[in-house]
Order: C-alpha cells, then structure tokens, then sequence
C-alpha cells in the first residue's frame, strides 16, 4: 500500500512538473524606418501633397539607396510637381523637376515626354525632340508625345514627319477634334510644298516655288532680314529661333490658309505672304513684311501670349510708321466702340468692316501705349506674358495703372481726337 501511494505522489509530482508553462506574448517588431517613409510618402502622394511625398520618399531613398521601388515612387513625385510647373506656366522648373526624375527612375517615357514638353515651351526644340524621341521608345503609345513632336516638325517646315507623327497620335487619340484639322491642314501643305524651293539667311528659313519666284524670294529674304535689324532694336529684343516665312500665288495663299479675303499676308506661327498682284511693290512688301516679323517677334518674346489688340497694334505701328510717319489713325468716333478687353482673341472671324474696326483700335491703342511708356515698358510687358502673368496682373504692375484704367484714359484721348497727354 505504502509503495502504491509512492507511485502516485511520482506520477503526480512528474505531471506537474513537466506541464507545458505559458509562453510570453509574442513582441511585434516594429517596421524598418525605410519602409515606414515610403508608407508615408504614398499617403501623402494619394493627397496630392507631392513635395511632402517627395521629402519622405528621399528619405527612403537615402536609406536603402539600391530599392529600385522607393526611387520610382521619389521620381513619380518629382514628375508630378514637373506637371503642376506646366500648368502654372513655370517651364524652367518643369524641365528641372523631370531631369531630376529621370535621374532617380530612367525608364519612365512620361518623364521624358513632360521634359520635351517643358523645353518646347522654353523654345528649346532640338532638345525637346531628343526628350520626346527617348520618351516614345519607352512609351510608344503615348499621343501627346506625337502632338508635341508633329508641332515641332510643322514648325521646322518638315511636313513628312509632322504628317506621320499627327496620324500616329491620331490613331491613339481618335476624338481629339484638333488633331483631325491640324492633319487635314497639313495634307493641304504637303502636296503643295513638296516641289518648293528653301532659301536661307541666318534668322529666316523661306520657301517658294522656285523659277520666277527666286528673284522675289531673294528680295524677300532681304527684307525680313532688315526688319530684324530694325524692329529688333526698336523693341531690343532679337529673336534667336529660326523664323519660317512661305512664298505663295493668292489663290495658294487663300486655299491653303483658309483666311478671309481682307487678309493681306498671315502669321500662325509662320509667315505666310501672297506674292502676287500689288505686294510685288517694294514698299508695300516691306510694309507687310514688317508687319508680319512684328508678329513673329511678339510670338516669341511673349510665347504667344500677347492679346491680339496688343499684338496687331504692334505690328501696325512698325507697317504704318514707314507709311504716315506717325504711327496709329485713330478710328472713327462714330463708328461702334469695341473695348480692348473683346479684342483679345482671333479677328479671323470678323467681317470686313468689323476686322477694319478691331485693327484700327488696335493700332491706336497700341501707338497710345508706346507713346505712355516707350517700348521699354512694351517689352517689360511682353516678357511678364511669356512668365504666366496675367494681361491685367502683367500691365497693372509695368504701367501702374489698372488695365480697365488705361482704357478709360485712352478713350478719353480718342474723345479729344488726339493721342497727345
């Protein structure tokens, strides 16, 4: 009985203890500090708050330098406030943000794209098109990239390869509107330019048809070079891109342009001038041909950003200096006023009397400008254009006088019949 018990008390004891003890808690580790950044970084991405993602991403970045994950997200954060600079006109800072991109993550064609967009507005086209080019080899399906590259190409008078990069973008964007006219327009050209002639100065690249045109374009050539000396100093500013000017017969001029028949030559990026009938007068072709270049000039030291009031009366006062001697007629006070503030888009559109009308308000209201604050303010203004200020911000702080003021003073000029304080 004794022994029977001691075996009891054994097990008993053995059972106790060699029960399983309760284990501690496991302890969560904390995330790596890498990782937490870059959760952070894509929290903050997801709100829009790029230079905050950035900050974060960087630091991710710094930490584990070889993660080729965290240097995409840093570069997708770059190439967003590469965007936003675009959109508020700050190209420089555009092109800056997506070098920097590029440098973190290469393979991105959106990168590059954004970039040749940037240097295209900063007029830097031959960079642009390597930026566009190495973008579209990394994404060929991408038709902003096209557009910009037809641009361009039409620019730089090369149809053939506006033409192919338009049809290309068109087959990837089929709805955009635009695009269908710019191809319908550049067909137009095409056939019609393909037999032309180029003549060449150090400023102009001209096209013409060749044969008894070659004496004229020659005159032409020299012209726009004049010009360029001439109104260049006036406004001290000479143009450093390549001008394009093309040669035509009216009926060229008015099947390819589809301009309304009171136009007497046209600028869209190009000048384009009819070169029969009375323009073949040495004094008229030089009128025109200053008017035009005037246009050409304002296009590029205000990026295309001028009111048409402003720019047509710009060129105006440079055509009709050499004419009167006294730059801006003065409209009719009879005729029906229309303020400055409605001249700001295209004229193409007005009928004859109208198109008379907005041109000699432009004129006078321009000479009025030039003759308040010379071409010095002229320019200030031009270039505040070029940098995204607004017209009424812009000639606000150039004149100090608010652009509603300015106008009310020169109609009270126009009341008094002369433009003199």
């Amino acid at each position: 009985m004794r022994r029977y018990f001691l075996i009891v008390l054994f097990i008993g004891l053995a059972l106790f203890y060699i029960q399983p003890k309760s284990l501690p808690a496991p302890v969560s580790t904390p995330a790596p500090s890498w990782a937490m950044l870059n959760e952070k970084g894509l929290d903050l991405f997801n709100q829009g708050l790029y230079p905050e993602a950035l900050a974060s991403f960087t630091r991710a970045v710094e930490l584990r330098p070889r993660e080729t994950i965290f240097r995409r997200n840093a570069a997708q954060a770059r190439a967003k406030m590469g965007w936003d600079a675009i959109r508020n006109g700050n190209f420089a800072e555009a092109e800056d943000h997506f070098n920097r991109a590029i440098e973190l993550f290469d393979q991105e064609g959106s990168f590059y794209i954004g970039k040749g967009l940037a240097q295209r507005r900063l007029k830097k086209d031959q960079e642009a098109l390597e930026s566009l080019l190495a973008g579209l080899q990394l994404n060929p399906d991408d038709p902003s990239g096209y557009k910009i590259l037809g641009e361009i190409y039409y620019d730089q008078n090369d149809f053939e390869k506006a033409a192919a990069a338009w049809e290309k973008a068109a087959q990837l964007d089929p709805r955009d509107a635009l695009l269908s006219a710019r191809l319908e327009k550049i067909k137009r050209e095409g056939e019609l330019f393909s037999q032309f002639r180029k003549g060449e100065t150090p400023h102009f690249s001209l096209l013409f048809e060749g044969g008894e045109s070659a004496e004229l374009a020659r005159r032409v050539l020299r012209l726009l070079e004049d010009a360029y000396w001439e109104i260049g100093q006036a406004l001290s500013y000479y143009p450093e891109k390549t001008i394009f000017a093309i040669l035509y017969t009216d009926q060229q001029f008015r099947d390819v342009t589809k301009s309304p028949a009171w136009t007497k030559a046209l600028f869209d990026g190009k000048i384009h001038l009819p070169v029969g009938g009375p323009i073949q007068d040495e004094s008229l072709l030089k009128k025109i041909i200053g008017h035009e270049f005037t246009h050409a000039l304002v296009h590029q030291l205000s990026n295309g950003k001028t009111p048409t009031w402003l720019n047509e009366g710009l060129a105006l006062y440079f055509e009709e200096k050499e004419r009167s001697g006294r730059p801006g007629a003065l409209p009719s006070p009879a005729d029906p006023f229309i303020p400055l503030s409605e001249l700001h888009g295209s004229f193409m559109s007005y009928d004859e009397p109208t198109a008379r009308r907005a041109y000699a308000e432009s004129g006078s209201a321009a000479a009025y400008l030039i003759d308040r604050g010379g071409f010095f303010r002229v320019k200030l203004l031009l270039e505040k254009l070029a940098s995204g200020a607004s017209f009424s911000a812009a000639f606000e702080d150039i004149y100090l006088i608010s652009y509603g003021g300015f106008q009310e003073e020169w109609r009270k000029k126009l009341q008094m019949g002369s433009h003199s304080e």
